[in-house]
């Protein structure tokens, strides 16, 4: 393809509304990211080895051999939230490559092509050490390919399998449930941790750095902690009227995806629970006039949080449930006498999670009936088939429970496509015939 065949691409100009938030948490979670940034560049300034990471990898070990890691989901929302998803994408369009490539994983990659940084957030990312992927999709990994022969760094994909057998019956009401379906099956079992150890034993010979395992039990003992707050806060919103909304539940995503076990990914937790507890103590609710109760899967427009704000005043239509907090619910190990066999444990099924019957789907409808969901609105990405395809059947399994269900079809972080006025005419509808 030539170059003129991407001359359309230009960003139409679209500014996204800011979202409406209750909790300091949510302001002091980004305060904590950008000096966070700012720390990693400069261990980077000093020498050490910087991971480029996603979040299905178990970092659990990058956290534990102290080394500094940058997430390129959380990169990718933050370009796309700060209203620079079309230009790094442009260049990307404009370097030949086709323009539905999964935008949400690819969009970091135009950013690493465009020799101009001075437009990036937070003064931008140092050039990683490697790449550490999760086998989540053939594409993601292609990407994550292109970014390493870009930036002449080796690649690490942390390879998983898929289960023999599906499990019988209910698998996630009771955290002793999930806990032994990760080891239900041995096979899978044994083949994740000699891909642990084997990712171990690329870090260690990286960064000239040994694991260790007491390092390692700590700090799948404090992700746990940090699971269980996490755990008290779902528990509170799912109050009704809600104490916070999704708008609230998304800024504080980082914490859950990307610090599990850091010492101040605990922190937070902590603080988030104390305060959502204070405003259930007080009884703070985030919508007065709440009638309709909405659940959102999977990833949110990044670039335009205040839409989910948008039905509250009008139509008493709040997003009280998104994806990202419940996800660290299914991430218990207890057992940690052998903290390598706990962690693959906990990665054995993380794709499926998401993905697979009846695991996302069971997830999803237990959720969807202990909040009282009313609706689930569903975002499809016609650039993201892992995610969008998938789906169906989770809404499937809503609508056999007799929970209507929307398809609001928009790219996560790209506004190029994206219409205001419509997508808001098509949901308001949708909740008109609710009410």
């Amino acid at each position: 393809m030539t170059m003129d065949h991407y001359a359309g691409t230009e960003s139409k100009g679209f500014q996204g509304e800011r979202s409406i938030k209750f909790l300091k948490a949510s302001a002091a979670i980004t305060a904590f990211q950008k000096k966070y940034y700012e720390e990693v560049r400069q261990r980077a300034a000093e020498g050490e080895p910087v991971i480029w990471t996603n979040v299905g990898s178990p970092y659990e070990i990058m956290y534990a051999m102290d080394l500094p890691i940058i997430f390129n989901l959380h990169w990718s929302a933050l370009l796309s939230a700060k209203q620079l998803a079309p230009y790094y994408l442009d260049v990307l369009n404009q370097h030949g490559y086709f323009r539905d490539l999964c935008r949400y994983c690819a969009l970091p990659y135009g950013y690493f092509l465009d020799k101009d940084t001075s437009k990036a957030p937070w003064g931008g990312v140092p050039k990683p050490s490697a790449i550490v992927v999760d086998a989540a999709d053939d594409p993601q990994i292609r990407i994550y390919e292109l970014i390493a022969k870009e930036l002449n760094i080796p690649i690490y994909v942390f390879d998983r399998t898929a289960p023999y057998e599906i499990p019988e019956g209910i698998w996630c009401d009771t955290k002793e449930k999930i806990e032994a379906e990760s080891y239900r099956e041995g096979p899978r079992l044994d083949f994740q941790m000699k891909e642990t150890e084997s990712l171990i034993s690329f870090l260690e010979n990286l960064c000239g750095r040994s694991l260790s395992e007491v390092k390692l039990r700590e700090v799948m003992e404090n992700s746990n902690k940090q699971f269980e707050y996490i755990g008290k806060v779902l528990e509170l919103t799912a109050n009704k009227p809600c104490p916070i909304t999704m708008t609230d539940h998304m800024p504080n995503v980082i914490n859950t995806q990307f610090f599990r076990g850091h010492r101040l990914g605990l922190e937070h937790a902590k603080a988030l629970y104390e305060e959502v507890q204070d405003r259930v103590d007080k009884g703070l609710v985030a919508c007065p006039n709440e009638k309709i109760r909405l659940m959102h899967m999977v990833v949110p427009t990044w670039f335009t949080p205040g839409f989910f704000n948008a039905f509250e005043e009008q139509y008493g239509a709040v997003f009280v449930w998104s994806v990202y907090l419940p996800i660290v619910q299914q991430l218990f190990r207890y057992d940690l006498k052998d903290p390598i066999k706990a962690l693959a444990g906990r990665y054995v099924g993380y794709t499926e999670v998401g993905l697979l019957p009846p695991y996302w789907s069971q997830w999803v409808v237990h959720w969807a009936k202990k909040c009282k969901i009313d609706a689930a609105i569903y975002q499809v990405a016609d650039s993201c088939r892992m995610l969008s395809g998938p789906m169906r059947l989770t809404v499937k399994a809503l609508q056999d429970i007799g929970i209507p269900t929307f398809e609001m079809r928009s790219d996560y972080v790209d506004e190029r496509d994206w219409d205001d006025a419509r997508m808001k005419s098509q949901l308001s509808n949708f909740i008109e015939t609710l009410l």
